[in-house]
């Protein structure tokens, strides 16, 4: 792999898109109830107040997508059960503050795109973060990633360094 600013790039990620609509509190994320699981646990609980079945329906390697995402987010919970879902990133328009800081810490790719309510789930969607580019592979629609610096792709870079020395 080539050399960027003294890390590697980003890989391209790719995964089947789970489209949850307009808007995606943090209560639909975990349910309120959920108090803190304990480590592994969280993503089992992943969509359930939307979907109760979701978590035995995902693959490592999913997208979310939908308009707003993580709205009134408290804590680390909603990450950290996406994180331990398998789920690779989050394509919304817009991503609540304080959601954005946890996901920020874990590492979790968060994608602004304008044009997050034209993905539907099932498509298979291709991320390039250096690129700053989505492609729908379903559709050959492409869409430009309107929330990436310099500095959050090397947040998105280290924990690629982190993952392949384990």
């Amino acid at each position: 792999m080539s050399e960027l600013n003294g890390s590697d790039p980003c890989p391209i990620l790719t995964g089947r898109v789970w489209a949850f609509g307009l808007d995606v509190p943090a209560a639909c994320i975990v349910p309120e109830n959920a108090g803190r699981p304990r480590s592994g646990e969280a993503g089992k609980q992943l969509l359930t107040p939307v979907d109760p079945d979701f978590p035995s329906r995902i693959q490592s390697g999913d997208i979310l997508a939908a308009g707003s995402f993580g709205r009134d987010t408290r804590d680390d919970l909603p990450v950290r059960a996406i994180c331990e879902a398998g789920i690779v990133a989050v394509v919304a328009s817009s991503f609540d503050p304080i959601f954005s800081q946890h996901a920020r810490a874990a590492a979790l790719p968060l994608v602004e795109i304008y044009e997050a309510l034209a993905l539907h789930t099932g498509e298979s969607l291709r991320v390039d973060l250096e690129g700053a580019r989505i492609v729908n592979m379903s559709s050959g629609n492409r869409y430009p990633i309107r929330n990436l610096d310099e500095e959050v792709l090397e947040v998105y870079r280290r924990r690629l360094e982190t993952t392949s020395d384990a």
